[in-house]
C-alpha cells in the first residue's frame, strides 16, 4: 500500500499516511532544506502550493484546538501572498537566517523567513466545478500490452515483472498470485494486468464522496534534506544560548562551506582527532568539492573548530555527565528503539511523578521546543485504529498531559520575559530533584522544566540573554516533522486543482526532449500546450524532492476510510446483484478467501482487512515504508494517470535500512523507528549505489500491483488518480509476520492484530492437512517459547490463573513493549495493566511472587494442539514411507498391498505427487487382471431355448442364426492371446495368484490343441463311424472345460455338428409344429455344413420357408395399417396348420384382435345397456372412443361416437341455460324447445349420465309448476294469458298520472270524460245520487250502481274475470325457479306487473293513511278518491298489501264520507313565501352565467353551459352537476335550475340542495323551504341533516318575505293542513329534502328457496340399429347443431320509460318513488344492454331470530305484509283498521318518511 496514519497509541493501526503535524494552521511554509555545497545567496528560495490555487467545494480543515487558530486557517480562495506566509517553525528560520545572511542581532524572536514566492500563480479567482466528477474526463483503461520502451528508466531502474494472466488463470486471484510469488518475490512488487474483457464497476457516489488530505512539503521529505535543516537549527540554538550570536556559515571561495556534509565527513573518517591526526582535512576539502584553493585545508579545519567542535563537545559532555545523563537518558530506555517515549507530567502542575522513574522533560523526545502544539486531529488521526477507537490507558493518559503542557509552552512562550525566567517557589530542579534555590533556577524555554544554574553541565554563572533550552530540547530539535492537513476535497474539485497545478507547472517548467516523443506512445500526454512524458514526471519529481531552494506543496488525499466513506468496489451490502460483488480480485474479497490467513482475524481491521481508499495528484507521493506485520498487498488503480512505484525485495530490507541510516544517522539516532512513520524518501539511485536492488513499475488505470511480504516500497503520483488497496497474507507470509512481531516489540511499536491468537484461531478453524504442513512448524515456534516464558515466570514463584474465554485485546496489551500478550500475561493486583511475562518487573513494585500469571490455555493444551497439528503435517510422509516399503521389500511386489496404499492415499484429503503414478500402475494392473479373468473365468449363458438338443456344432460359433447361445458364452480369446498376457505381466512387475493360474490354463489348452490335431490327422483310420464321432465329442466335452478359442476344436465340432443336423432335418421334416424361426435356423445350419441342395429334407423346409414367409408379409401389411377391422384380423386365425409362422408377429396379430373385440364388446354394451347397468358420462365415452378410433375402424364405435356428440352438444346446450349464457334465436319459444330436448334425450340418450340435463330437467319441471300456480293461467291451452292484465296495470300506474286530472268531466269510473252531448243529441250518461258522478251509460250499466259509492264492486259479491288478490303475487314471483327469471316471458310480466302494483299500492296507502284523519277528509280531496278507485277498477283484481286489506274498499268508504260533507266555503287567497338567494343578487360572470359557483373558480370560464326554461339564467353544467353528454341528454332534455326547483317546491333531478341562512351558522342546520312553502310560514323553519354522502349543492339564503296561510270565514286554517293542489296526490314526490336522485338501477334479487320435486326417472324407448344397437336419429337441433356454441345472453328485453326517471334523496322523504318501465313494442325479439331491467332486489323472510317488524322496515308495504309471518295465512281484519271514516289497516303499516333502502326497490315508510 501507498501511505497513511502514524500509528496509533492503543492498537497498531495500518502505518499508510506520514506523521501528522502539530498544528496545521501554523505550520511551515516550507522546510528548509540542508544547504547544498553549491548553494549561492544569489539564488532565493521559492515557495510553490497548491493550496494557492483556489477551487470551488475545497474546505479548509481547521484544527480541533479551542486557540485562536482558526482566525488563521488558511482558506481556498486566499490570494496566494496570503498562503505563503504561513511561517515556518521559527528557531529553524533563525537558524537559516542567521547562518546564511550573516546576522548580527540574533535576540529578536520574529526574524522572517527569507523565501521568495513564486510567481507561479495569476488568477486568483475560484475554479468552478461540477457536483459530481464526469469519468469520461479520467483515463479509465489502458494498453493491456505497453511498447518497447526507447530509453532507459531514470536512475537506470530496472523495471518489475509485469504478467498478464489468462481468463482462466485470473479465476482465482490467491492461486494466481501463489505460481507467481516465487518469481515476483525476487523484486518485491510485481504488476498484474487483467485479461481482455475483465472490469471491476467503480461504484463510489462521486457527489457525496468527501475527503481530507495531507500537505507534502516534497524537498522536505528526503532524509538527507531534514537530516540536514535539523542539524543546522540545533547547531544554530547552542551558539545563541552559549552567547555567540554572529555564528554564520563560512564562505571559502564565494561558496558556503555545506556544515552538515562536513561533520558527515569527518565522523566517517573517525573524528576530529583522526582527521587531524591522519591530515585529512585536505582530503574533505575534494569530498566537499572544492579544488586548487590554497590554505583549504586551514579554512575548513578552522570552521569546524569554530562552530561543530562546541557543540560536539558539548554533547560528550552530557552524555558523559553523571548528572545530566539522567534527564536524556532518564526518559528512555537505552535498549529501546523508540522515537514516542513521553514523559510524565511536572509536579507542579500538582501531578505526583512516579516515585521510581527519574523527572523529565514533560514534552515528548521527539518535539521540538519551539515547534506548534499537536492538534486534535494529530491525535485523533493516531488513534484511529483499524477496529475502532482502542485507546489504551496509558496512551490515553499521555495524550492529556502533553495537550495540558503544550498548551502551557505557549502561554510561557507568550508571557514570559527574562524577569520571568525563574521557577516560582516549590518547584523541583530536573537533575538534582531538590526545589531550594529558586533564585537560581532556569526554566527551560523548550518544556518548561527548571534547572539549577550549578546543577548545570558546565554550570552557569549568569543568567543566559535570550531563549533558553535544555539538553533534551536542544538534541531533539526536528523530531516534530510530519504532513499538514490539507483541505476537504471533493473528487471534482481535487481535479480541477490537479489540472490547473499541472497546467501551470508544466507551462513554467517545460521538459527539454532530445529528441521529439512519439504521440502514438500512451505514456506522453499533453498537459495543457506542453508535452510530458512519464520519464519527465519522474525526473522532475526527484529533482524538486532534491531541490534546497525550490519548495514544492502537494495535496494527498491518503488512507480514505472504506468504512465511513465506501469502497470503489461492490460489496455483498451495496449491491449484491453485481456480479463484481463477488469477484475474487475485489480487494473487499481477498482479505477474506479461502487462502488468506488475515480471514481468521475475528474483526475487520481498517485498511487491512477492509481497504483504503488513496487519491492522489501530481507529485504527491508515498514514502519507503513496508507492510503491517509483513503482509501481502495488492493495490487497484480505478482511474486516472500512472502511478510509479518502486520496490526492494525482503532480501534487501536489511540492507536498504543501513543505507538509508547512513544517509541521516542524526535522524535515526534520535527516532530508530523512523521508518515506521512513513514521512522519509531516499534517492533509488543512492540505494542502489549502496547495493540494494530497486525495482520499478508504473501502474495505470486498470492494473493491479502486488508487494510481497517484508519488501519496502515507495512511489509518486502523476496526476490525479483513484487507487484502492488492501492487505492479505498467504501461508508463506507465517515467518515474516513472526519476524515483524519481534521488531515491533523491540521499537515498542503497536502491532495492529496478535500473531499468537491468529496461530490458535488457525488451529481451531481450519483441520485440514494443507493446513497443517504450513502450520506446524510456526505453531511449534510459538510453542516452545511460550512453554519457556512459562518456565521462566515459574521459578519466579508467580501465581498462576487459567482463563476460559478470550478478552479484548487492549486487556492484553503488554504496557511496556506494546506486545500482545494473548497466551499469557502477568499482572498484579494493585493495577489494571498488564505485562509480558518478560517485562514483569517493570509493572509494579510488589514482589515478584505476589504477582499473578495469566493464562489463556493450560501447557497440556498447547502441546495437545501441537501434536494435533503435527500428527497430520506428517500424514502424507507417512504414507510415502508406507509405499516406499512396499516397494523395496520385494522385488515384484504384491498387487493387493499395491491396492491398500493407494486407497489408503485416496483417503488422504491432500495432493500427494506420488499417488497418481500409483493409481496409474494399479489401474494397468486391473486392467490385466480383467484381461486374465476372460480366460479364467466363464460367463454364464442364458437359457437355452427348447428346441435346441445339446451342444450346437463349435464351427457355426459365429452364425448368430445357427448357434443360439449367448455370444458372451462362445470363447473369443485365442492360445496366442494367453501367451501375450503372460508375457505383459512380466513388463509390468507385480504379482497375483491369477497369474499361475494362467499359467496352468495355457498348458492345458496346448494338450487339447495336439489331441484335436491327431483326431483329425488319424480320423479315417478309426474303425467305424459311430467310433470316430464317439471320439470327437470326448474331445469335445474336454474342450468345453477350457475358456480358450482353439481352431481345431472347430474342425472337430463341424464333424459331430453334421451328423446331428442330419438326424434332427429328418425328424423335424415331419413336424408341423415348427416356427418360421426353427426352419431358418436348420436351413442355415445346412448351408453352414455344407449339405447339398438336393437333399429332400433340405427342399422340405425351403417350401415351408417361402409359405411362412408369405404369411408373415400379408401379416405386417395389416399391422401397419392406421386402421384395422376386425374382420381383417379373423382372417389370419383361419390359416393352413402346416405353414410356419412367426411367433412374434402371431402374438401381435392375437393382441390387437383381442383388443379389437373388447372395444366392440364395450361400445355395444353402452348402446344397449342393461336396465341395471351404470351409465357412462359423456366425456367418459369419447375418451374411449377415441383410444378406439386410434387403431381401428368399428362400426359399434362410429355409432356411439355419434350418439355421444349428441349428447355432449346437449349437455353444453343445457349449461349453456342453466348458466344464462345461451343464445335463443329460433322464432320458437325457448321452452317449447326445450321440451322437444327433453323429449330426444329421454328417447334416445338414456344410456349416458347427463348431469346438466337433469339439472335443467328439474328446473323445467319446477318452471311448469310455477306456471300452474299464476292465475292467470289457462289450463285449456296450457300457458299463461297475462299480457292482457300487464296492459291494464301499466295504464293504471303510471307515475305520471297519480294526480287526477284537471278536466271537470273526469268523473266515470272509466278513464274517458263524460262530456255533454252536442247539441241535438242525447246523452246516455247517467248521475249517482249520493256522489253525484256521472258515468256513460256502458259504464254504469256494468254493475248496475255507482262504483264509487256501492262497495259491493270491492268486496266481491259482484263478480269479475280477474278475482284474486295481489298479496299472493310476490309469493308466486319469488318462488320461481332460476330458468323461469332468466328465460320466461310470463316471469317479466309478472315481475313488472308486482312492481308497478305494488308502488300504486305504496301510493294508495299513503294516501289513506293522510285521510284517515279527521281534519284531513276534505270534498276537496274527492277527485284524488275517485282517481285511485277508476285505477283500481281497472286493474279488477284486489290491491293492498295484505289478504284482510283492500285499497278499493276504503276508498269507497272514503269516497262515500267525503261525498256527504257539505259544500266548502270559499277561502280567501293566500301567498306563499318568497326567498332571495346569493345567486338572486349577483352581477352576472365574465361568461354570462349566474352560477351557483358565484364566480370564484376561474378555470370554469368557457365551460359548457346550460339555460334554466324557467329563469333563463344560465349555469355551469359541472356545477349544477347537469350531465353533458349525448345519453344523459335524451333523458333529460330539459332543465330546471336548483333555485327554481326551490322556489316551486319540485324536487331537482341531479343533486341534493341545501340551504343555509346567513343569520344561523350552526353546523348541519340548513332550511327547509318545501315545509315552508307547504305551509305558508311566516318564520324560517330549520332542520337537522346529516352530513352529505352524495352530490350535493349549497345555495345561501339572504332574505325572506313571509307567506300569508289562507283563513276560512277570517280564522286561520290549522298549522299544516295543505291547500288542494298541494293536498297528499303530490306524496309520492320527496318531501323536504327534495333534491336528491331516483336510483335507475336494479339490483337482481334473489328468489326464496322453494322444495324441489324429484326428478322423474324416465324409459326411454330406442330403435335398433343395423348393427343390432341403438343409433339415435339426428337431434332437434340438428340443422345447427354442429355450429352452435354457448355465447352469453343477450340483454334483457325491457320497456322504454314513458317519462324521464325523477331523481330521490338518499336521505328518504314521505315516500320513494319506483321507476317502470313500459315494454316496447318494436322490440319484440332482443333487447339491448341500455334497456335491460334488472330485477329488484326481493328480500328472503328473516331467520326466525329477527323480529317481523325489523324486517319490514327495509321493504315496501305490500311485500313487508306480504312475507311477514303473520301474514302467510288469511285472517281477519284488524280490529284497529277503520273502512270509511278510520284510518285503513294498511295506515297503521305505513307512515312516511321512510329511509331509502339501495338493495330492494319498494321500500315503505318509516315510523316519526
Amino acid at each position: 500500500m501507498q501511505t497513511g496514519s502514524p500509528p496509533s497509541f492503543s492498537r497498531g493501526t495500518p502505518s499508510r499516511r506520514g506523521k501528522s503535524p502539530r498544528t496545521p494552521t501554523q505550520s511551515a511554509s516550507h522546510s528548509s532544506d540542508a544547504l547544498p555545497t553549491d548553494f549561492s545567496n544569489k539564488q532565493p528560495n521559492t515557495v510553490t502550493s497548491c493550496l494557492s490555487i483556489p477551487v470551488q467545494g475545497a474546505i479548509p480543515i481547521n484544527p480541533r484546538d479551542d486557540s485562536a487558530s482558526a482566525s488563521h486557517s488558511r482558506m481556498s480562495e486566499q490570494s496566494p501572498s496570503t498562503s505563503s506566509k504561513r511561517a515556518p517553525r521559527k528557531s529553524k528560520t533563525h537558524a537559516l537566517a542567521a547562518l546564511q545572511n550573516h546576522a548580527s542581532s540574533l535576540d529578536s524572536d520574529d526574524v522572517g523567513s527569507h523565501d521568495v514566492p513564486d510567481d507561479f500563480f495569476g488568477d486568483h479567482t475560484p475554479i468552478p466545478v461540477s457536483a459530481t466528477l464526469d469519468l469520461s474526463s479520467v483515463k479509465t483503461f489502458s494498453p493491456r500490452h505497453q511498447s518497447p520502451r526507447n530509453s532507459p528508466r531514470p536512475f537506470g531502474l530496472e523495471d518489475c515483472p509485469v504478467f498478464y494472466p489468462n481468463s482462466e488463470e485470473f479465476k482465482d486471484s490467491m492461486a494466481y498470485i501463489r505460481s507467481i510469488s516465487e518469481k515476483a518475490a525476487n523484486y518485491g512488487i510485481c504488476k498484474i494486468v487483467p485479461p481482455v474483457g475483465w472490469k471491476m464497476p467503480f461504484v463510489t457516489d462521486t457527489e457525496s464522496f468527501r475527503f481530507k488530505t495531507r500537505l507534502q512539503r516534497l524537498n522536505s521529505i528526503e532524509a538527507s534534506s531534514r537530516a540536514k535543516v535539523n542539524f543546522l537549527e540545533q547547531l544554530y540554538r547552542f551558539h545563541k544560548q552559549q552567547g555567540n550570536s554572529r555564528v554564520s556559515v563560512p564562505t571559502i571561495n564565494h561558496k558556503h562551506l555545506d556544515l552538515w556534509l562536513l561533520r558527515k565527513e569527518v565522523h566517517k573518517l573517525g573524528g576530529y582527532e583522526a582527521v587531524t591526526k591522519n591530515r585529512k582535512w585536505a582530503d574533505l576539502g575534494a569530498l566537499l568539492g572544492y579544488r586548487g584553493i590554497p590554505g583549504l585545508s586551514t579554512q575548513i579545519k578552522n570552521s569546524y573548530t569554530r562552530i561543530i567542535l562546541p557543540y560536539e563537545h558539548f554533547c560528550d559532555r552530557v552524555r558523559n555527565s553523571p548528572t545530566l545523563s539522567t534527564s536524556p537518558g532518564g526518559s528512555r530506555d537505552p535498549h529501546l528503539k523508540t522515537h514516542m517515549n513521553i514523559q510524565t507530567t511536572s509536579t507542579r502542575n500538582g501531578v505526583d511523578r512516579h516515585v521510581t522513574s527519574p523527572p523529565s522533560s514533560p514534552l515528548t523526545s521527539s518535539s521540538s521546543p519551539l515547534s506548534e502544539p499537536p492538534d486534535d486531529a494529530d491525535y485523533k488521526e493516531r488513534n484511529g485504529t483499524r477496529r475502532g477507537a482502542r485507546a489504551g490507558s496509558q496512551e490515553r493518559s499521555t495524550r492529556t498531559s502533553s495537550t495540558v503542557f503544550i498548551r502551557r509552552i505557549s502561554h510561557v512562550l507568550s508571557s514570559r520575559t527574562e524577569a520571568t525566567r525563574f521557577f516560582p517557589p516549590n518547584q523541583s530542579c530536573e537533575v538534582c530533584q531538590k526545589k531550594n534555590h529558586d533564585e537560581e533556577m532556569l526554566l527551560c524555554d523548550g518544556c518548561d522544566c527548571g534547572f539549577h544554574m550549578f546543577c548545570l553541565d558546565p554550570p552557569l554563572t549568569t543568567i543566559p540573554k535570550g531563549q533558553w533550552f535544555c539538553h533534551t530540547c536542544l538534541f531533539e530539535t526536528g523530531g516534530d516533522f510530519g504532513f499538514d492537513e490539507g483541505e476537504e476535497h471533493s473528487l471534482s474539485s481535487f481535479q480541477a486543482r490537479d489540472l490547473e497545478f499541472r497546467r501551470r507547472w508544466w507551462a513554467s517548467h517545460p521538459p527539454v526532449h532530445k529528441s521529439p516523443p512519439d504521440l502514438d506512445d500512451p505514456t506522453v500526454n499533453y498537459v495543457g500546450n506542453t508535452l510530458v512524458t512519464e520519464h519527465d514526471v519522474e525526473n522532475e519529481f526527484w529533482r524538486l524532492v532534491q531541490s534546497p531552494n525550490e519548495t514544492v506543496e502537494i495535496e494527498y488525499g491518503a488512507d480514505v476510510h472504506s468504512t465511513t466513506h465506501g469502497s470503489a468496489m461492490p460489496t455483498m451490502e451495496s449491491h449484491p446483484l453485481d456480479a463484481g460483488s463477488k469477484d475474487p480480485w475485489n480487494l473487499n474479497n481477498v482479505p477474506i478467501l479461502a487462502d488468506s490467513l488475515l480471514r481468521y482475524i475475528k474483526s475487520d481491521i481498517s485498511g487491512m482487512t477492509v481497504p483504503w481508499t488513496y487519491v492522489g495528484m501530481v507529485f504527491s507521493t508515498f514514502c519507503w515504508h513496508n507492510e503491517d506485520h509483513y503482509t501481502y498487498s495488492v493495490n487497484f488503480q480505478h482511474w486516472g494517470e500512472t502511478k510509479t512505484w518502486y520496490g526492494i525485495p525482503a532480501e534487501d530490507a536489511e540492507k536498504f535500512e543501513a543505507a538509508i541510516k547512513s544517509e541521516a544517522p542524526d535522524l535515526f539516532e534520535a527516532q530508530p523507528d523512523l521508518l515506521f512513520q512513513l514521512v522519509t524518501l531516499m534517492n533509488p539511485k543512492r540505494l542502489t549505489d549502496a547495493g540494494v536492488r530497486v525495482y520499478a513499475c508504473n501502474q495505470r488505470a486498470g492494473e493491479f500491483v502486488i508487494t510481497f511480504p517484508k519488501a519496502y516500497h515507495a512511489g509518486f503520483n502523476h496526476g490525479l488518480n483513484f487507487n484502492e488497496a488492501v492487505n492479505f497474507a498467504l501461508p508463506d507470509w507465517l515467518p515474516y509476520g513472526r519476524d515483524c512481531v519481534q521488531r515491533y516489540r523491540e521499537h515498542r511499536k503497536l502491532p495492529v492484530f496478535s500473531h499468537d491468537e491468529l496461530l490458535v484461531t488457525i488451529t481451531q478453524q481450519s483441520q485440514s492437512i494443507k493446513t497443517a504442513l504450513w502450520l506446524a512448524s510456526s505453531l511449534k515456534e510459538m510453542t516452545e517459547r511460550e512453554l519457556g516464558s512459562r518456565q521462566v515466570a515459574r521459578t519466579m514463584g508467580m501465581v498462576e490463573r487459567l482463563e476460559a474465554e478470550d478478552r479484548p485485546e487492549d486487556q492484553y496489551q503488554c504496557t511496556y513493549c506494546k506486545v500482545f500478550c494473548y497466551l499469557s500475561q502477568v499482572t498484579c493486583h494493585c493495577k489494571s495493566e498488564v505485562v509480558c511475562i518478560e517485562h514483569a518487573k517493570h509493572l509494579c513494585d510488589h514482589p515478584i511472587n505476589q504477582r499473578v500469571l495469566t493464562l489463556r490455555f493450560t501447557d497440556a493444551d498447547l502441546q495437545e494442539s501441537l501434536a494435533k497439528v503435527t500428527e497430520r503435517a506428517a500424514v502424507p510422509a507417512t504414507w510415502k514411507g508406507k509405499l516406499q516399503r512396499v516397494l523395496t521389500e520385494n522385488d515384484v511386489p504384491s498387487l493387493r498391498s499395491l491396492r491398500t496404499i493407494l486407497a489408503e492415499g485416496e483417503r488422504i484429503n491432500h495432493y500427494l505427487p506420488e499417488l497418481s503414478a500409483l493409481r496409474k500402475c494399479v489401474n494397468h494392473a486391473n486392467e490385466w487382471l480383467d484381461a486374465a479373468n476372460t480366460f479364467i473365468i466363464r460367463k454364464q449363458s442364458r437359457k437355452r431355448s427348447r428346441r435346441s438338443r445339446g451342444r450346437p456344432p463349435l464351427n457355426e460359433v459365429n452364425n448368430p442364426a445357427f448357434d443360439d447361445r449367448d455370444p458372451g458364452d462362445r470363447p473369443d480369446r485365442s492360445l496366442e492371446d494367453l501367451h501375450a498376457l503372460l508375457k505383459e505381466v512380466q513388463t509390468l512387475g507385480f504379482d497375483t495368484p491369477e497369474v499361475s493360474v494362467l499359467r496352468g490354463l495355457a498348458e492345458q489348452s496346448e494338450e487339447i490343441q495336439r489331441k484335436a490335431t491327431a483326431l483329425l490327422k488319424d480320423g479315417g483310420s478309426i474303425s467305424g463311424r459311430d467310433a470316430f464321432i464317439g471320439e470327437c465329442e470326448r474331445l469335445l466335452m474336454e474342450a468345453s472345460s477350457v475358456n480358450v478359442h482353439l481352431e481345431e476344436i472347430l474342425e472337430v465340432e463341424k464333424i459331430v455338428s453334421r451328423e446331428q443336423l442330419l438326424k434332427e432335418l429328418e425328424q423335424i421334416s415331419q413336424d408341423n409344429s415348427a416356427t418360421l424361426e426353427d426352419v431358418r435356423n436348420l436351413l442355415s445350419r445346412a448351408r453352414s455344413c455344407n449339405l447339398a441342395e438336393g437333399n429332400k429334407y433340405v427342399d422340405i423346409l425351403q417350401s415351408k420357408q417361402r409359405a411362412g414367409d408369405e404369411w408373415g408379409e400379408r401379416a405386417r401389411h395389416v399391422l401397419d395399417q392406421p386402421y384395422k377391422t376386425i374382420e381383417e384380423l379373423d382372417e389370419f386365425f383361419d390359416m393352413d396348420l402346416t405353414v410356419p409362422i412367426d411367433v412374434t408377429i402371431y402374438d401381435r396379430l392375437l393382441s390387437a384382435r383381442n383388443k379389437a373385440k373388447d372395444f366392440e364388446k364395450q361400445a355395444k354394451a353402452w348402446l344397449l345397456p342393461d336396465v341395471h347397468s351404470p351409465k357412462p358420462r359423456v366425456s367418459e365415452v369419447l375418451r374411449f372412443v377415441a383410444r378406439a378410433e386410434k387403431d381401428f375402424s368399428i362400426p359399434a364405435i362410429r355409432d356411439l361416437k355419434q350418439t355421444a356428440e349428441f349428447a355432449l352438444d346437449l349437455e353444453n346446450r343445457c349449461e349453456a341455460i342453466l348458466r344464462h349464457r345461451y343464445q335463443h334465436a329460433d322464432e320458437t319459444d325457448i321452452f317449447e324447445m326445450m321440451m322437444k330436448w327433453k323429449a330426444y334425450a329421454r328417447e334416445h340418450l338414456s344410456m349416458f349420465s347427463l348431469p346438466v340435463f337433469e339439472k335443467l330437467d328439474a328446473q323445467l319441471v319446477l318452471h311448469q309448476k310455477w306456471l300452474e300456480d299464476l292465475p292467470w293461467h289457462c289450463a285449456q291451452h296450457g300457458c299463461a294469458h297475462g299480457q292482457a292484465i300487464l296492459d291494464d296495470v301499466i295504464e293504471s300506474t303510471r307515475p305520471e298520472e297519480d294526480q287526477p286530472p284537471n278536466d271537470e268531466y273526469f268523473t266515470c269510473i272509466c278513464t274517458q270524460p263524460v262530456r255533454p252531448p252536442p247539441p241535438g243529441t242525447q246523452s246516455d250518461a247517467v248521475q249517482c245520487d249520493h256522489c253525484f258522478a256521472r258515468f256513460h251509460g256502458v259504464c254504469a250499466a256494468n254493475g248496475g250502481s255507482c262504483p264509487f259509492c256501492d262497495h259491493h264492486h270491492w268486496n266481491g259479491a259482484i263478480h269479475k274475470e280477474r278475482s284474486w288478490h295481489f298479496c299472493f303475487l310476490p309469493q308466486i314471483l319469488l318462488s320461481a325457479p332460476d330458468i323461469t327469471k332468466n328465460y320466461s316471458e310470463g316471469w317479466k310480466q309478472l315481475e313488472l306487473i308486482v312492481h308497478r302494483v305494488d308502488r300504486l299500492s305504496s301510493v294508495i296507502g299513503h294516501f289513506l293513511t293522510f285521510a284517515s284523519q279527521p281534519g284531513n277528509q276534505r270534498t276537496e280531496y274527492i277527485p284524488q278518491v275517485r282517481h285511485y278507485m277508476r285505477k283500481l277498477y281497472k286493474i279488477q283484481f284486489a290491491v293492498s298489501p295484505s289478504r284482510e286489506v283492500s285499497f278499493g274498499l276504503d276508498l269507497a268508504g272514503l269516497h262515500r264520507i267525503l261525498a256527504g260533507q257539505p259544500a266548502p266555503v270559499r277561502v280567501k287567497k293566500r301567498r306563499r313565501p318568497r326567498f332571495t338567494f346569493g345567486q338572486d343578487i349577483d352581477k352576472d360572470w365574465l361568461d354570462g352565467t349566474r352560477c351557483v359557483c358565484r364566480g370564484r373558480t376561474p378555470y370554469l370560464l368557457n365551460y359548457p353551459t346550460v339555460e334554466c326554461e324557467l329563469c333563463n339564467r344560465r349555469y355551469h353544467a359541472g356545477c349544477v352537476f347537469f350531465p353533458i353528454d349525448a345519453s344523459m341528454g335524451q333523458h333529460q332534455s330539459r332543465f330546471m335550475c336548483p333555485l327554481c326547483c326551490l322556489r316551486k317546491n319540485r324536487p331537482y333531478f341531479y343533486s341534493e340542495v341545501r340551504v343555509r341562512h346567513l343569520d344561523n351558522q350552526e353546523p348541519d342546520t340548513y332550511v327547509n323551504i318545501g315545509a315552508m312553502l307547504d305551509s305558508f310560514s311566516k318564520d324560517v323553519i330549520y332542520t337537522k341533516m346529516l352530513p352529505p354522502y352524495s352530490q350535493t349543492l349549497f345555495v345561501e339564503l339572504i332574505r325572506f318575505t313571509p307567506g300569508q296561510p289562507e283563513s276560512m270565514n277570517g280564522a286561520q286554517l290549522q298549522r299544516g293542513l295543505p291547500a288542494p293542489s298541494m293536498s297528499m296526490p303530490r306524496s309520492a314526490d320527496p318531501g323536504p329534502s327534495s333534491g336528491h336522485r331516483h336510483s335507475h338501477s336494479h339490483s337482481h334479487h334473489t328468489p326464496l328457496p322453494l322444495p324441489t320435486p324429484p326428478t322423474q326417472v324416465y324409459e326411454l324407448t330406442r330403435q335398433p340399429s343395423s348393427n343390432g344397437h341403438h343409433v339415435p336419429p339426428l337431434p332437434p337441433w340438428s340443422s345447427q347443431w354442429r355450429n352452435m356454441t354457448p355465447s352469453p345472453a343477450p340483454p334483457r328485453r325491457s320497456e322504454a320509460p314513458e317519462h324521464p326517471p325523477h331523481p330521490i334523496s338518499p336521505h328518504g322523504g314521505k315516500k320513494r318513488k319506483f321507476v317502470d318501465e313500459s315494454p316496447a313494442p318494436d322490440l319484440p325479439g332482443s333487447r339491448s344492454p341500455k334497456q335491460q331491467r334488472r330485477l329488484p332486489q326481493t328480500p328472503v323472510p328473516a331467520p326466525a331470530s329477527v323480529p317481523a317488524r325489523a324486517m319490514q322496515q327495509t321493504l315496501s308495504p305490500s311485500l313487508a305484509m306480504i312475507v311477514s309471518p303473520v301474514d302467510t295465512e288469511p285472517s281477519p281484519r284488524p280490529p284497529s283498521s277503520v273502512s270509511f271514516g278510520g284510518p285503513s289497516s294498511s295506515s297503521l303499516h305505513t307512515k312516511p318518511n321512510t329511509p331509502p333502502v339501495r338493495s330492494v326497490k319498494l321500500v315503505m315508510p318509516k315510523a316519526k
